[in-house]
């Protein structure tokens, strides 16, 4: 028997679809509806220095509200790519993302890849294998209102434009890996943290998001 399609699948087929319209007027609703500790998982301060709210969950797919708090504009040095297709849509302020290509390089590599996996709260570091160079794409800058889509496996770093937030729908690749660039033979990245949010933090958060629209 089907499942009856809830308000987020909704949502989630809104995001694939590029309905603008539909998306936001359901993200306020959902900031509004938001009660810490109540999400679909505990909010973390995530290692590429964003706060995640998870909002729901289902099967390989999940919506979150990934929030960055500094004023200034800053862009993570960190360039990774996803086990997972991404959509995002910009709630308030401004965001980055910038594809770099990542190739095979067994001459003159510039970086070894290395495997993040979640364990415990915590993203380890394994090196693997591969040897790469790398070239930057030229950033894109994405406002508000707007969606962006990054497919799993393309790598990429983000950044923003003072308080920024948006709304993310990612889905699960089973036979994908979410890897990161790093030094060739030196000590490999560290193991990156994520660090639960205490309820009132959370209710600071979704406030201060909130307060950008009144």
């Amino acid at each position: 028997m089907p499942r009856t399609p809830t308000p987020e699948d909704v949502i989630i087929a809104a995001l694939r679809d590029g309905d603008t319209a539909t998306v936001e007027e359901w993200a306020w609703r959902a900031l509004h509806a938001l009660v810490p500790g109540r999400s679909a998982a505990p909010a973390v301060r995530h290692p590429l220095e964003f706060t995640c709210l998870p909002l729901y969950r289902h099967d390989d797919s999940g919506l979150c509200l990934h929030v960055w708090t500094e004023d200034d504009e800053a862009v993570s040095p960190v360039v990774h790519a996803h086990s997972w297709d991404l959509w995002s849509y910009v709630l308030c302020g401004t965001v980055f993302n910038q594809v770099v290509t990542v190739r095979d390089c067994a001459e003159r590599p510039e970086h070894r890849l290395y495997e993040a996996r979640s364990v415990w709260g915590v993203d380890e570091m394994r090196a693997t294998e591969r040897l790469v160079g790398c070239t930057p794409q030229v950033p894109q800058e994405i406002p508000v209102g707007h969606i962006y889509r990054l497919p799993s496996g393309v790598f990429h770093r983000s950044g923003h434009r003072g308080l920024s937030a948006t709304i993310v729908l990612g889905e699960h690749h089973a036979d994908r890996k979410n890897l990161v660039l790093g030094p060739l033979d030196v000590a490999p990245p560290p193991d990156l943290p994520r660090v639960a949010c205490p309820p009132h933090e959370v209710r600071d958060l979704v406030q201060r998001v909130l307060g950008l629209r009144s």
